[in-house]
Formats: C-alpha cells, structure tokens, sequence
C-alpha cells in the first residue's frame, strides 16, 4: 500500500495475473530518497531457483513493468546523486571482480575513496584558481601581486600528488583485473608441466616430444587473494615447421604484454637451456623474471651461475631462481613461494584508501589534470599570462 513507511519488510504472497498463488514472498519497501537509486523501491524475495522468479518476472511485465536494462538501476542512482561517477563505475568493478583483492579495490572505490582523493586535490586547486582570478577580474583591488614563485611551489605540490596517483595506477589495474604470467623457456624444458602443478589438475597437454605445445594456454591460480593469469606458451627456439613458428610468434606477443615472465630451464643440463635461451632472441624486454630451474631431480653439479651472460636475461631484473620438480608432489612449491613473493613489486604496497580501481576514464582524466598543471606550474613560475594560467587550472 501506499501508506506503507520505508524500510518494511511485509510478508504475503505473490498472485499471478490469473489470480493463481506463486509463492509466499517478502517485499522490502523503500521510499525516495532512502533507496539504492533514489527512487521509490520494492524488492520481492521469493524462494530461489529459475522457474520461480522468471513467472514472478514476467507476471510483473504482463502487468505493465518491463525488465531494466543492463546497469540501469546504478544509472538512476547517479543521476539521483545517490553515487558519483568513480562509484556508478565501482559498481560493474564489483560486479566483474574475479579475486579478494579485486573486490577490496571496488569497494574501495564504491566507498568514495577516488572521490575523496580527487576533492582533496580539488579544494587545492581552486584556492590557487582564486587567487589567479582575483588579480583577471579585480586588478585594480588586489593589494599586491601575485607571488609567482610561492604559487608555482603549491601548484608544483599538486603535481606531485598526481603523479604519486598515476605511479600506482599500473599496481591498481593488476589488482583490479589480475597478474598476468607468461611461462616461457626452450623446449620440453616442463613448462605445461608446471602450469598443470600450479593450477591442480591437467591444464595444459604433457608430453616428451619437444615442440608440443603450439599454441597458449591459460589458467588462474589466486594468491594471497590475487588473480594469476598463467599462460604456457610453445617453446623458444629456431623452426622450420610453420605451425610451430606461430607458436614462437605468439609466445614472443604474450611475452610483450604479460606483467611477469616466468623463465623455465632444464636444471639437468643448464648450459643447454641457457644457450637455447640466447638463440632463441626471446623475452628481451624489461618486465621483471623470475627464473625456474625445472627437471632439479636430474641436476648434476652445483647450481648454475653467471649462466645469463650472453642470453636477453642479462639486463633484466630476475625478481628469484627457483628449483623445481613439476612431476613431484610439491614440487611447484619453490616457484609459487616466488610469485607470492614477487606480488608487493607488481602490485605495490598500497590498501585500503590507497588501493582503488581505475578506469581508462579515470587514468586518462588523471592524465589530462596533471599535464594541465604542470603547465600551469611553468607558467607561474615563469611570471607569463594570468589567463593562460586561469585556463589550465
């Protein structure tokens, strides 16, 4: 009824429009403003499964509801004021989110946590903006003129807290969406066999027969509340074969664009996997490595060093080496102990307020604020145009 107050839970059941019973159901009522979008608001709790709720649904539309369209009710809570823009977009981030840390970030997030960091900035801005329009507008009142140098200094410290922000976007951006790591190495070096310890079960297709993997494969595996997107890749190494030059080709692209590479080698014959490492001319970029010696239950001598000269290793930042036994019970152990521990170097150390989801929009807004300011830092400094300063800031 009408007259129901906000916040009441009524107990009843839901007729059709034959007049038939469905289910005994509870409707929460909520009145404007006190709701999610800011409407008036009923939610009905019906017992659960599919057939339930779908003749609920469309006994309401025969009735002249119709469905809401994806997103619609955060669209209707941001225009209501009831959430910003930073939070309507928290919402699909909690909603996509696929580890623990990906939900802390949207909820970060969703709790006003970019809102409050970009006011801050805000409130800084504009007390530099009045003091740039005070001498446009009321030349004649001002009682001295503007202190460049003092108002470049703040404006300078603006900056900095924007490019601190930006610093952390990429960490923000891998706990919102996952790690990316590429397992890559020569051949039958156990590369699939080590994805399949990671994830538990039999991912990836194992075989003696160097060259069997052709093309990726993926998994994920969550540490410490953080997605790992693992991907084996096909061996590194010259061919003749065309299929298994796409292969390389697609190892090289993962290589290209994956956060961490994980480096496998065969530990029973170093010299052979270094030397086909540095044939191969693969995974020479600066993505930091972590370095697995595979096969360790074959090893004969001592562990290997000054093994990276000559290979692309030898200007990249190897982040661990490991020994590892892929077939063993336990045997991956050594190198998930490595990913966990390499998780605060891609991540960062930030939480909580400090840990929000990004958004392209966000990041490129972020972009744009700080070059602007910058500007408008050089142009105090340098005593030039007040107007010109006015319209950067």
């Amino acid at each position: 009824p009408e007259t129901t107050p906000t916040h009441r839970i009524l107990f009843g059941t839901f007729v059709d429009g034959r007049g038939q019973a469905v289910d005994t159901v509870l409707l929460s009522v909520f009145r404007a403003p006190h709701s999610y979008t800011g409407d008036d608001l009923v939610e009905i709790s019906s017992h659960g499964g599919r057939v339930i709720p779908d003749v609920i649904v469309d006994s309401l539309v025969r009735s002249g509801a119709r469905p809401a369209r994806p997103g619609e009710f955060t669209e209707r809570a941001f225009r209501n004021g009831k959430l910003d823009l930073a939070q309507a977009e928290a919402v699909a981030g909690l909603v996509r989110a696929r580890s623990e840390s990906a939900v802390r970030a949207a909820r970060a997030t969703l709790g006003g946590a970019i809102s409050r960091r970009a006011d801050a900035i805000d409130r800084e801005v504009v007390a530099l903006l009045a003091e740039v329009e005070a001498r446009i507008d009321f030349p004649a009142d001002a009682a001295e003129p503007l202190d460049g140098a003092a108002l470049a200094a703040r404006c300078g410290g603006v900056v900095a807290q924007l490019a601190s922000w930006m610093e952390g976007l990429p960490g923000a951006r891998r706990r919102a969406s996952g790690v990316s790591v590429v397992l890559a190495g020569p051949p039958n070096v156990g590369k699939s066999s080590l994805l399949n310890a990671l994830v538990g079960f039999d991912r990836a297709i194992v075989s003696d027969v160097p060259g069997t993997t052709r093309d990726t494969v993926e998994s994920s595996i969550w540490l410490d509340g953080v997605e790992l997107r693992l991907t084996d890749t096909a061996g590194l190494r010259a061919s003749d074969d065309p299929v298994e030059q796409l292969g390389v080709a697609r190892t090289a692209s993962a290589l290209a664009a994956t956060d961490l590479a994980v480096v496998v080698l065969d530990r029973s014959d170093p010299d052979r996997s270094a030397r086909a490492l540095g044939a191969s001319g693969g995974d020479g970029d600066e993505r930091p490595v972590v370095v697995a010696w595979n096969k360790a239950d074959l090893a004969r001598g001592p562990a290997p060093s000054r093994w990276r000269a000559g290979t692309p290793l030898e200007s990249r930042v190897v982040l661990a080496e490991v020994e590892t036994v892929a077939i063993a019970p336990s045997g991956a152990a050594p190198l998930r102990d490595a990913l966990r521990a390499s998780l605060p170097t891609l991540l960062g150390s930030a939480t909580g307020d400090e840990m929000p989801a990004t958004s392209a929009r966000q990041e490129a807004l972020l972009a744009e604020a700080h070059a602007a300011l910058e500007r408008a830092r050089a142009a105090l400094a340098g005593d030039e145009s007040y107007d010109l300063i006015a319209v950067d800031l």
